[in-house]
């Protein structure tokens, strides 16, 4: 078959038929790495949103359409680029279908395949549309974990609605709605991207479950309107026997998935955004290690045990070595970059028995550091003003600790510079506390160290409470020694 390029008048010659769907069918074309999208019906082609889209800068992450193409000078579909080695998100997020087609796709690919669909939504919308038919078959995964995006001409953009939905996709307020007339937004695109992080990274649909209601199990598109989220206790779904729940994950995508489901699910507003999902799964991405049982799998640091040890959703890779060389190149990516954190955080759950023998003190070093440091952010995040505390720990770091503290927090030398006065302070105080305000001089040198304190650690603090009624005993009685009456 022999098309024509609707903008150059050019001959497109259509060839093997690759994949098909409810609109139309992909087939290869004359032109290396592009080929062609033909609808089944003419009248189905959407002239006007594909001249849209033209228009408008390409979505990296997007299939974009290239050209129209005609036949007779009514237009059939439209040219793309191919893509190439990738398997749709479908298989990918399947278990069963994971182990027979891409059986060394672990779990840190499928985060990073979150991530990536959470960027293309993103840039998607800040470009002005609302992606729509979001969906597994849409979504094409390459063995990097690098996503892209089919189906262009079904999103929304300005005039040009969406008009399609999949059962199980589409949020709650939009079930049962006739989508050819409403508008979409950012939030119901957030409904099923949350819909597609929960499917990749624990192998399940979060609404799917054990009914335990009455009558036949409702479909997915029910079970969505009416919030029956199995595991909540209103719920009448249980999760399934062998389901992985959301406690393997990491806490940052634990507390977006309930904002999303629960939270968002009668309020759209809550719903987690496409850049929240993304810096969610960075922070996931980065705390995945080896599992200790089984090198092969990959497991949330923040979250436990490996949850895959007694399934077999991850069996081992066609080489079993790589994915502790995927750990070792990240653990040489951040040596290479003076990530401090992120060496110590790879060090001490990989200790590499070869490939790191010059940096192996260095990071031996960093290792042990490691939960100190981590304890100081924690207290300059959670107690700023627990001067002991900061200063105890400060003090237990060598030189390289400090400056994996400082790579943790900023100002962390100042911090600890302010701790260790506050710590004076407070010292100061509690001598002239035990020497009490018997005579008008230990009165004022009490109440002078309460004035210090109180400016080193804030009026009201809870560290200076203990001594305030004293305190202001002290001032009580200089008042009176002044008028002549102390004691």
């Amino acid at each position: 078959m022999i098309l024509t390029e609707r903008a150059t008048g050019q001959p497109v010659e259509i060839g093997a038929l690759l994949a098909e769907g409810g609109e139309g069918r992909i087939h290869r074309t004359d032109r290396p790495g592009v080929v062609a999208k033909l609808y089944h019906h003419i009248e189905a082609a959407p002239a006007g949103k594909l001249a849209a889209l033209l228009a408008i800068q390409p979505v990296a992450g997007i299939a974009w359409p290239l050209a129209l193409l005609t036949d007779r000078g009514r237009i059939i579909g439209y040219l793309m680029n191919e893509v190439a080695d990738a398997q749709p998100l479908t298989v990918l997020a399947s278990p069963r279908l994971r182990r027979q087609q891409a059986p060394g796709f672990t779990w840190f690919y499928l985060h990073a395949a979150a991530r990536d669909l959470a960027r293309i939504v993103g840039a998607a919308q800040a470009a002005g549309l609302v992606v729509g038919d979001l969906k597994p078959e849409n979504a094409l995964i390459d063995a990097r974990g690098r996503v892209t995006l089919v189906d262009a001409d079904s999103m929304q953009l300005a005039g040009h609605p969406c008009a399609v939905g999949a059962e199980g996709f589409l949020a709650p307020e939009l079930v049962g709605a006739e989508l050819a007339t409403v508008e979409r937004t950012a939030d119901h695109d957030g409904f099923a991207l949350g819909v597609l992080v929960h499917l990749l990274l624990l192998g399940h649909h979060p609404f799917a479950g054990v009914w335990r209601g009455p009558g036949d199990p409702p479909g997915l598109d029910a079970l969505v309107k009416a919030g029956h989220l199995p595991g909540l206790a209103v719920s009448p779904q249980r999760p399934g026997p062998f389901a992985v729940g959301p406690n393997a994950l990491h806490p940052a995508l634990r507390g977006l998935l309930r904002r999303c489901f629960v939270d968002g699910h009668r309020r759209p507003a809550l719903r987690p955004t496409a850049a929240e999902w993304a810096a969610a799964l960075t922070l996931a991405l980065d705390d995945l290690v080896l599992c200790d049982r089984a090198p092969t799998h990959f497991r949330a640091a923040a979250a436990g045990p490996c949850p895959w040890c007694a399934r077999g959703n991850f069996p081992p890779p066609p080489d079993p070595a790589a994915p502790r060389a995927l750990v070792a190149a990240l653990l040489h990516r951040a040596i290479d970059a003076g990530d401090l954190p992120r060496q110590a955080f790879l060090w001490a759950h990989h200790r590499f028995a070869a490939g790191f023998e010059a940096q192996r003190p260095a990071l031996d070093e960093l290792a042990e550091a490691l939960p100190v440091a981590q304890r100081l952010r924690h207290l300059t995040e959670r107690a700023p003003d627990d001067a002991e505390a900061i200063a105890l720990a400060w003090r237990k770091l060598s030189p390289a600790g400090r400056a994996l503290g400082n790579a943790l927090v900023p100002d962390l030398t100042e911090l600890a510079a302010r701790a260790e006065a506050r710590l004076a302070a407070l010292a100061a105080l509690r001598r002239a506390f035990g020497e009490g305000i018997a005579t008008p001089g230990q009165a004022a040198a009490l109440r002078a160290a309460f004035a210090e304190a109180e400016a080193a650690f804030g009026p009201g603090s809870r560290f200076l409470r203990p001594y305030a009624r004293r305190a202001a005993e002290a001032a009580a009685l200089l008042q009176d020694a002044s008028a002549g009456d102390f004691g």
